[in-house]
């Protein structure tokens, strides 16, 4: 997965091209800007496996530029939404509703597949809202509120007939003798309990009645018809054939001569931290401003550049099923992507790593994305929480370098950061200890003479060119040997007609 965030070209110093910033009189501004994304779209989709895709961020300025260049690159069959990303409340938002333009407070979110047919299915999105909270948002509003029954008892189980669904598969129907409904405001007044707590303790039998638009029920109502029975209150059991219940017995419960089905609060909350959340699906129209008035504090460094919510980047992380996946973001500005990776992992025990690029511009990566990542780690491992002895979080900073391709000692110069890239591909930290690497037979030799205990080594990464001796073989005959790839130079060196060594 790749999530970017890229330069808005507002016009004011926020996107430099060939060394100089572009403002809104350039009469290239646009093209400037569709060149300089061009190129990195090209690279971004050339990174992704077929099962990938790419999370877009920009406003409104270059939103149909950046479609029909993506429409280009990606192709138009492997478009899959534009998400609306709501940013700022109306009150206090800068920028237009002086003329005639609105003020802006939205931003939005292109996401395109490498190929359509070969990704998965995405997690579906949710919106969290505290369960009292949105109970009294309901009523400040005027809204009704329709959970507000509690089965407190779900009455005696007697069973009475069966009928079939569409396949011939029995329904059992059982009548409920004597249950006990109660409102929520009659539980208050009886157990002197405040309306949220009994949100809490009656979260799991809290319900309101439905018209299902199903053949269930239908069939079930023609059944009670033809036995000659007028139920109050009963259940039913069956086995679905689809949806969350499929293949295993499910009850359901309906009440009233109308047969309205009870529509289970739990059925549309999650508890989280002991809190009660209503879920609520979310289309293509995100709300992150319940996110935002904290967002200076975030990962405690101070970002004053389009600083994105880390709830915004795990939501879009959390869209995909693998939790496996290498995330990258090479408009990393303070590394908002990193901290969503760690902490996401941590909530739900997974694996995936990120990438983070920046161009440093202003020091940003020292000052800003290093420190913050740095920050988030050493927090995470030390909170004391179970997960504590398998996270799996570093952090590795490299810094691009230039090399004359007219420097004599090229293949040598080359190789000197060959042990970085090693460790970058591979995850690993080559400490001369555990994890070695050589680059000829005399370099391995040297490292195993200078090892206080050979036991300590788990692998070795050595050029194609190192022959192990007799004795070499029998030091690393149980230690994993990788070939170190001839690709990260290979084109340079053929250049300038070297071999990789």
């Amino acid at each position: 997965m790749i999530y970017i965030d890229p330069p808005y070209n507002t016009g004011a110093d926020d996107f430099k091209y060939d060394d100089n910033f572009i403002n809104e009189d350039d009469g290239f501004r646009h093209s400037k800007w569709l060149s300089f994304m061009s190129k990195r779209l090209k690279i971004a989709r050339r990174l992704m496996k077929n099962t990938g895709c790419i999370f877009i961020q920009i406003s409104d300025i270059e939103l149909c530029q950046l479609k029909m260049l993506c429409d280009e690159i990606f192709g138009t069959e492997n478009y899959i939404n534009i998400i609306s990303v709501k940013m700022k409340n109306i009150a206090g938002v800068s920028g237009g509703g002086e003329d005639k333009k609105l003020k802006k407070n939205c931003e939005y979110i292109l996401v395109y597949a490498k190929q359509y047919d070969s990704i998965p299915l995405f997690n579906k999105v949710y919106d969290y809202k505290e369960i009292y909270d949105l109970v009294e948002e309901y009523k400040k509003n005027g809204v009704s509120w329709k959970y507000t029954s509690v089965l407190v008892y779900e009455g005696d189980k007697e069973y009475l007939t069966s009928t079939v669904d569409g396949d011939g598969n029995e329904i059992k129907i059982y009548k409920r003798n004597n249950p006990i409904i109660k409102s929520i405001n009659k539980i208050v007044t009886e157990e002197n309990l405040t309306e949220k707590e009994v949100y809490y303790k009656y979260g799991n039998r809290i319900f309101m009645t439905a018209m299902p638009q199903s053949s269930i029920r239908p069939r079930v109502m023609e059944k009670l018809k033809e036995i000659n029975q007028t139920l109050d209150f009963y259940s039913i059991e069956y086995i679905p054939k689809t949806g969350k219940n499929k293949g295993r017995v499910y009850e359901q419960f309906y009440k009233g001569e109308k047969s309205r089905l009870l529509a289970w609060l739990k059925d549309v909350t999650e508890e989280i931290d002991g809190v009660l959340y209503k879920k609520e699906m979310q289309g293509t129209y995100w709300d992150m401003t319940p996110y935002m008035n904290n967002l200076t504090k975030e990962g405690n460094v101070e970002f004053k550049n389009g600083k994105k919510p880390k709830a915004l980047l795990q939501r879009i992380i959390s869209m995909s099923n693998n939790k496996n996946a290498i995330i990258l973001d090479f408009f990393a500005g303070s590394g908002t992507t990193g901290q969503a990776v760690i902490e996401l992992n941590k909530e739900d025990g997974g694996n995936r790593k990120y990438i983070l690029c920046t161009n440093n511009e202003n020091q940003i990566c020292e000052t800003i994305t290093y420190p913050r990542i740095a920050t988030v780690i050493a927090s995470n491992k030390s909170d004391g929480s179970e997960y504590e002895e398998s996270i799996k979080s570093n952090l590795k900073y490299y810094k691009t370098d230039f090399i004359e391709k007219s420097n004599e000692n090229l293949d040598v110069e080359l190789n000197k950061h060959t042990k970085e890239l090693v460790q970058l591909e591979n995850a690993v930290d080559i400490d001369d200890k555990t994890v070695l690497i050589a680059f000829d037979s005399d370099d391995l030799k040297a490292q195993l003479e200078s090892l206080e205990n050979i036991k300590q080594v788990t692998k070795v990464y050595a050029s194609r060119y190192v022959m192990l001796n007799t004795t070499q073989k029998k030091l690393l005959k149980n230690i994993p040997i990788e070939v170190i790839p001839d690709y990260y130079f290979r084109n340079e060196l053929k250049e300038k007609g070297l071999n990789w060594r």
